[in-house]
């Protein structure tokens, strides 16, 4: 299927700003940028390297409470995730580091092919997707890190991981200035990340498996969910509403949901804050990430798709931007 999603340039009266508020927005937009980008994607760098120390400590259970932070920091990176935006060099970074709704490659059997042999890693270990968060998940979860080529493989994809994330903060420290003078373009890109982020946090991660999206209807299995093996699904589906709350709710810190106020789009506004709260809410009912247990992941569906819907038709079309048709299935 495709949906509605991307970044377009539409010029709007919406935003013919006066000189005194354009510069209140250039302020906004700084502040969206230090608060919220920069600040979740240097959290992810810190959580990575402290995981990384607890491998080399060989304290694998506090690695693996460590890979709990790891998650929620990657989701809340991912969850706003507009530096492909701003440079086509980054479009594809995300994919380097979650392969989640990415392909159809088994990489448990890989790496477990790669663990029966005595081949060199360099050689042996070489693709991208075996490097990803999701391997980290596999071999922390499953193996034994006391083995010594399981802890060399582990500390082999913490490196990749570490670099790809470094890579996002120095990203988007170089395109700073890129974003805060197209307030127009960043308006845009801001609102279609959302939506596009609200679609697959309803469709994959809890519609896949419930049972309830288009592409797994009535077919619930808990393997379909984002982190099935460590148990963390659910604990990815807060971070990115946690995120969303941050880019929309009130903060300390002026947020995209400030300048939409400014806009006089409050309704729609408060929709979508209501609507993130809900689903924060609903998550409550899903228990030891048991997503097929219908009766308490629906709540959680009908939520997350008021929000989507409140992003993709009342939101969009007060704020008067249009999108791009873009490919959102991940397959």
């Amino acid at each position: 299927m495709k949906i509605l999603l991307g970044m377009v340039f539409v010029l709007s009266t919406i935003f013919a700003n006066t000189t005194n508020t354009t510069k209140k927005q250039n302020e906004s937009l700084n502040s969206i940028y230090e608060n919220i980008i920069l600040k979740n994607s240097k959290k992810s760098i810190v959580d990575i390297k402290r995981l990384q120390n607890h491998i080399l400590a060989n304290e694998t259970n506090k690695a693996k409470e460590e890979f709990v932070n790891l998650v929620k920091s990657w989701k809340s990176v991912q969850a706003f995730y507009i530096l492909g935006d701003l440079d086509d060099n980054y479009l594809d970074t995300p994919r380097y580091i979650d392969i989640f709704h990415e392909g159809n490659e088994d990489i448990k059997k890989q790496l477990d092919l790669i663990l029966t042999t005595d081949e060199d890693l360099k050689i042996a270990h070489f693709k991208n997707s075996q490097k990803t968060i999701n391997a980290l998940e596999y071999m922390l979860f499953t193996k034994d890190l006391k083995t010594k080529r399981v802890k060399d493989i582990v500390l082999r994809i913490i490196n990749k991981l570490t670099l790809n994330l470094q890579d996002i903060y120095d990203g988007y420290v170089e395109n700073k200035a890129k974003f805060l003078k197209d307030e127009i373009a960043s308006n845009a890109i801001m609102l279609n990340s959302l939506i596009e982020n609200s679609y697959k946090i309803k469709e994959w991660r809890v519609g896949d498996p419930s049972g309830l999206s288009r592409k797994f209807r009535g077919k619930k299995d808990n393997r379909n969910a984002e982190y099935y093996i460590s148990k963390n699904s659910i604990v990815a589906v807060r971070s990115i509403l946690n995120t969303h709350l941050m880019v929309l709710g009130s903060q300390r810190y002026k947020n995209f949901g400030d300048m939409i106020k400014s806009y006089k789009v409050k309704k729609e506004l408060n929709d979508a804050v209501k609507y993130i709260n809900n689903s924060l809410e609903n998550t409550k009912l899903i228990i030891n990430d048991d997503f097929e247990n219908t009766k308490n992941t629906k709540p959680l569906y009908k939520s997350l798709k008021k929000l989507h819907m409140t992003y993709y038709i009342s939101l969009i079309g007060k704020l008067k931007i249009t999108a791009k048709i873009l490919d959102a299935d991940g397959d």
